[in-house]
């Protein structure tokens, strides 16, 4: 999937380069998604540029 272009600089591939960490480490907290792209995870779809679904962490165990 192709990036949009208008929100990218909302990306967090965009943010990082800009230098804007704080922002960044907002958007990762708990992700949800992964861009196919970079690999950056986020916890909403219009954080990355081609987002993919992450698998359900289930219980690991004690």
């Amino acid at each position: 999937m192709a990036c949009n272009k208008e929100g990218h600089s909302e990306h967090i591939c965009a943010l990082t380069a800009r230098g804007e960490i704080d922002k960044v480490h907002q958007l990762t907290l708990q992700p949800t998604v992964e861009c196919g792209n970079c690999g950056a995870k986020a916890k909403e779809i219009d954080a990355v540029c081609d987002p993919v679904q992450l698998p359900e962490a289930g219980w690991l165990g004690d």
